[in-house]
């Protein structure tokens, strides 16, 4: 038997004292008046697995949607690398002139707004351009000037940023070439027969004549063919006009059907190739 000491009432705040109760205890069929402990105690086991299990499934639950709930914003896992770039590059002028200025453009796709560009040229940076910043718009430039004729493997490597990763372009190749100019008229007079001078110099891109035994000067072929004379061969010779420098040839034109030719040669490193023309009357 249990007593009840006190117990205050809501409506009025007295207080009942000394009032007995009796609880009935606790029996199962066969053992009245016994507590049965062992059911206690299942009962006991049996809800704390449930609430074992029950974590672990809100656990995983827990864990599923969170992945659930990144993967639709598109945040990347952690460790991974940023999101791919592109870059590509173009030349503002190409072929170029010796002397001139040349600007490369690199393009980094999609625009990262961040990061730099190196431009090489084959394994050796481009002088001044080994890290040249990418504008909003995803472009780093670099200008180079090339003093003398000849090719070049240019390539951008963008660095990438805290949310871009690293790319490079393929290589571009750029023309360095001379400009060239004909002097005099080389239009035969007379019959068919003598010979034909032809001289050219060679410019940069301030017009200065760059001419002279530094640099070959090559015959590389004449158009149409003259047979049944004979083509020009060999290497044009560097002469000085009074005080001006600048390559000879000399064709012997016998029998050269008569006509307009085009003899056309190579100066040097210069990956063009330059043509002049010529009559036989």
């Amino acid at each position: 038997m249990t007593t009840i000491r006190t117990r205050p009432y809501p409506d009025d705040g007295t207080a009942v004292t000394g009032r007995p109760a009796t609880m009935p205890p606790v029996t199962e069929p066969g053992r009245p008046g016994r507590a049965s402990r062992t059911r206690l105690r299942l009962a006991a086991a049996a809800a704390g697995g449930l609430l074992a299990a029950g974590i672990i499934v809100l656990a995983a639950g827990a864990a599923s949607g969170t992945a659930a709930d990144r993967a639709p914003h598109g945040e990347p896992a952690f460790g991974r690398a940023g999101p791919g770039t592109a870059t590509t590059l173009t030349s503002r002028a190409n072929p170029s002139t010796a002397g001139g200025p040349v600007t490369y453009a690199a393009t980094v796709r999609p625009a990262p707004g961040g990061g730099t560009v190196a431009f090489t040229d084959g394994a050796t940076q481009v002088p001044g351009c080994g890290a040249q910043p990418v504008d909003n718009a995803g472009t780093a430039t670099c200008q180079v000037t090339y003093p003398g004729a000849g090719s070049h493997a240019i390539t951008a490597a963008y660095s990438g940023d805290a949310r871009h990763a690293a790319s490079t372009s393929a290589a571009l190749t750029q023309h360095v070439a001379y400009r060239t100019q004909l002097l005099g008229n080389p239009a035969a007079s007379g019959t068919s027969g003598p010979g034909v001078p032809v001289r050219v110099i060679l410019l940069d891109a301030a017009g200065t004549n760059v001419s002279g035994p530094g640099i070959t000067v090559t015959v590389t072929g004449v158009s149409p063919s003259p047979s049944p004379g004979t083509a020009p061969h060999g290497t044009l010779t560097a002469v000085n006009l009074g005080l001006l420098p600048c390559y000879q040839l000399n064709i012997d034109t016998a029998g050269y059907p008569a006509g307009s030719y085009t003899v056309s040669f190579a100066a040097g490193s210069d990956p063009t190739t330059h043509t002049a023309q010529f009559v036989v009357p």
